[in-house]
């Protein structure tokens, strides 16, 4: 089925109207009004009716090329450039030239949409070398232990990132550290931490240190308190309910800064399918006055 598209006129309205083959409409003020009565007297209202598709879109063109090309239409005004546009076409050269202009619309989609894609593209390969430089900590075995806290033991949860580059590291390192109730992937704590200065050095092997204390009742997570002896290690927090997901966020040495993005890389490619996938409707789509629904 063809989509059927609905043009309204923004701000300005042609009262056009259908012309034979023989008579002409006129781009001017003055005489328009007369032209479109000479024209309109010979035409039946279906023919009446797919003129004013093509007035409409003309002057949907001639709102674009005022937007678009400005500087080649200053001082003009957008009934201006759509008169000169009608000027001298007779019913059937409009038709053909509402044609042209809603194939043309239909190209513009689709580069811009083609541009949009290059540019997601683009910064998806920018996002993965960011990725692919951060990857240079690994995540060691967790380890459970308890504190004292105002006379009450309260388990805290040891996180280690293991520097797995091979050259020394100089300069500071940011961490985000989010502790999730498994079962409903409610957050229990969400860390950031930023380790070593500007003069700061990490050998490799060297790892950065972090604790989470765990602030849920113990009613909630008895097991956390029950084990024989502290710490305990490379505990699986799976058993407990408990999801730790510890993401390397920024790098910093020698006067660069290595950020990773905001975005999720599979908002990114959700995003791309989506634009492909609308490229793709549109190459298939074929646009035409018959498609257009007056309002």
């Amino acid at each position: 089925m063809k989509q059927i598209i609905k043009i309204t006129l923004v701000g300005l309205f042609f009262a056009f109207s259908l012309i034979s083959c023989g008579e002409k409409l006129s781009g001017k003020d003055v005489s328009f009004d007369s032209s479109r009565k000479k024209v309109e007297a010979k035409l039946n209202n279906k023919e009446k009716e797919k003129l004013e598709k093509a007035l409409r879109v003309t002057l949907s063109e001639a709102m674009w090329l005022k937007m678009n090309e400005a500087e080649k239409y200053t001082g003009e005004s957008i009934n201006h450039i759509s008169m000169g546009l009608v000027d001298g076409k007779s019913y059937s050269a409009m038709l053909d030239l509402a044609d042209d202009i809603l194939q043309k619309q239909q190209e513009r989609k689709i580069a811009h949409l083609q541009n949009e894609i290059d540019s997601l593209q683009k910064y998806k390969t920018e996002f993965e070398l960011v990725k692919k430089e951060l990857a240079v900590f690994q995540l060691e075995p967790v380890e459970l232990d308890l504190e004292d806290f105002f006379g009450e033991p309260v388990p805290r949860i040891i996180v280690s990132m293991k520097y797995v580059g091979k050259q020394p590291l100089k300069g500071s390192q940011g961490f985000s550290y989010v502790l999730k109730k498994r079962s409903t992937q409610a957050i229990i704590s969400n860390e950031q931490s930023v380790y070593g200065e500007s003069d700061s050095v990490l050998q490799p092997g060297e790892s950065r240190v972090n604790t989470i204390v765990f602030s849920q009742e113990k009613e909630d997570y008895p097991k956390l308190w029950e084990f024989a002896n502290y710490p305990v290690k490379g505990i699986n927090l799976a058993n407990y309910d408990l999801e730790l997901l510890v993401t390397t966020q920024s790098i910093k040495y020698n006067d660069k800064e290595i950020v990773l993005p905001k975005d999720s890389i599979e908002l990114v490619n959700e995003n791309l399918k989506k634009l492909k996938d609308e490229i793709i409707v549109l190459k298939k789509e074929t646009i035409s006055l018959d498609d257009l629904e007056l309002t």
